[in-house]
């Protein structure tokens, strides 16, 4: 063999060396490395929308804490007795033998449910020989308090004879219902 001869047989077999090494592994790496960045371009986008997504979930957050404490402002509670007692103190008016001569408090009846039987509503009724002032004065109370209790109705009636007499007082009755929130049952909020 020449050496001409053998140069070509080792130039073949060198580029029969590149041919292999590009075929088995260069070409099936960049094709992996192709298709890993392509994967690569797709999580980014995933992390971009996610970067997204965490911003407007403390979006939502920050909004459901000022919607929450607006709600504690402007709603009233619903405790999960009645705390008759207590409601009594608060709505008492002082009797004083002339504009307020009486003052009874009465619970009608049973406790009855609502709100798919998570609440359950204690009737009351205040009765008071009184001014009129003063029955509205209740009313007023019952709006203020910090609990729900509704007012289911109010009657008044007065005689020609206390107006006549001066001392303008009539007899009031003012229906309430007290909501408290089942003990046996808790709702979720």
């Amino acid at each position: 063999m020449n050496r001409r001869r053998v140069e070509q047989c080792a130039f073949g077999g060198v580029l029969l060396v590149v041919v292999g090494v590009t075929a088995f592994f260069t070409w099936p790496n960049y094709a992996r490395a192709h298709q890993l960045a392509e994967e690569g371009a797709v999580l980014d986008a995933k992390i971009g929308h996610l970067v997204d997504a965490e911003s407007e979930v403390e979006e939502r957050r920050t909004d459901l804490a000022r919607l929450r404490d607006e709600c504690d402002q402007i709603c009233l509670g619903v405790p999960t007795h009645p705390d008759v007692a207590n409601l009594m103190k608060h709505l008492s008016i002082g009797v004083n033998g002339d504009t307020v001569i009486d003052q009874t408090f009465t619970v009608r009846g049973t406790p009855g449910s609502a709100g798919n039987n998570r609440f359950e509503i204690l009737p009351l009724v205040v009765e008071m020989d009184t001014t009129f002032e003063h029955a509205f004065d209740m009313i007023r109370r019952v709006e203020k308090l910090n609990r729900l209790v509704r007012v289911t109705s109010v009657q008044m009636e007065g005689s020609r004879q206390s107006f006549e007499s001066g001392s303008g007082t009539i007899q009031a009755s003012v229906g309430l219902d007290v909501v408290y929130e089942r003990s046996d049952k808790k709702g979720a909020r």
